[in-house]
């Protein structure tokens, strides 16, 4: 998968690994159809061990045989937020498009909510924006706190690094998360909400010379959290 190119360098580059065709089978036997794009995300790379030690859980065809409120969601759930806040999904309607949009569904009075906000606009968007940022937690190097952007310090960010193709819409509390880099190994993420003008950020680096290279345009940056 082309996303992998820009993924794996953020966490080391480990050897992908994906799930066997009787594992996903559990997923088209329980859908009927799923699509392309997620078939070949968990085929060729849904068990890399590295993505699996971040802040949230990205969900395997696997555990829909063993947690039984999967099967309560009428949806491919994707990515459960760690504290169960929200979960990302693609819509059981949206399952015969190739590269579907996904979408949030937030915890609500004992349940998640049916009322679904959009999230990423395909598929592959949603991975590499939720892969990249899962990356964010698992640097090797990295200041060890959140910080607080001004808006002036966003713009800042935005002159001066990089920003990926893709980014999270409506993520745990409608938070907007951009993504930005100087090297292919570091990363900075940025968390953005409605009706704040400042932003929280979380960055670093799985070299200390991409570590020090971000640290070239933002160490003077934000206050810490």
């Amino acid at each position: 998968m082309d996303l992998l190119k820009t993924i794996l360098p953020l966490y080391g580059n480990p050897t992908p690994s994906g799930c066997t065709p009787e594992e996903i089978d559990i997923l088209k036997q329980r859908f009927g159809t799923i699509p392309q794009v997620v078939e070949d995300f968990y085929r060729l790379a849904a068990k890399t061990h590295p993505f699996h030690t971040a802040q949230d859980t990205w969900i395997l065809p696997e555990n829909y045989k063993t947690w039984p409120w999967l099967q309560k969601i009428d949806a491919l759930v994707l990515l459960l937020e760690n504290q169960g806040v929200c979960l990302a999904a693609i819509r059981r309607e949206d399952l015969t498009h190739p590269d579907p949009p996904v979408y949030v569904s937030y915890w609500k009075n004992q349940s998640f909510s049916t009322d679904w906000q959009p999230c990423a606009n395909t598929t592959t968007e949603f991975f590499s924006a939720a892969l990249a940022y899962q990356a964010a937690f698992t640097f090797p190097f990295d200041p060890e706190t959140f910080y607080w952007y001004t808006p002036e310090e966003k713009t800042l960010i935005q002159a001066n690094l990089t920003p990926l193709p893709f980014y999270l819409k409506n993520w745990c509390s409608e938070m907007e998360i951009t993504l930005y880099q100087n090297a292919p190994d570091n990363l900075l993420a940025l968390m953005s909400f409605q009706g704040e003008d400042d932003s929280q950020t979380l960055y670093g680096a799985v070299t200390e010379q991409s570590y020090q290279k971000l640290l070239s345009v933002v160490g003077n940056l934000g206050e810490e959290i």
